[in-house]
């Protein structure tokens, strides 16, 4: 087996800064999320989604006909909930 680290000439180093957190991490999306994304980045379906946004249970808007849903107004329900 050869080691990564020795043949990189770098060591691992602990990192100072934290874990980013799943809300965190919809935060930083630089775009509004389509149902799709939200749906993989929470571990659940599309249909589970559109459910929840209908119902008010998730931040939505909508364009059109299309449900887009604000990072920071879902990574400020995640914290929330």
């Amino acid at each position: 087996m050869i080691d990564a680290y020795a043949t990189s000439g770098t060591s691992p180093t602990l990192s100072s800064t934290k874990p980013q957190t799943l809300a965190d991490r919809i935060e930083n999306f630089g775009r509004a999320l389509t149902a799709t994304d939200l749906a993989e980045l929470l571990n659940v379906s599309r249909i589970t989604i559109f459910k929840q946004a209908k119902a008010g249970r998730i931040p939505s808007f909508r364009i059109g006909t299309c449900v887009r849903f604000d990072p920071r107004a879902v990574a400020q329900w995640l914290r929330r909930n």
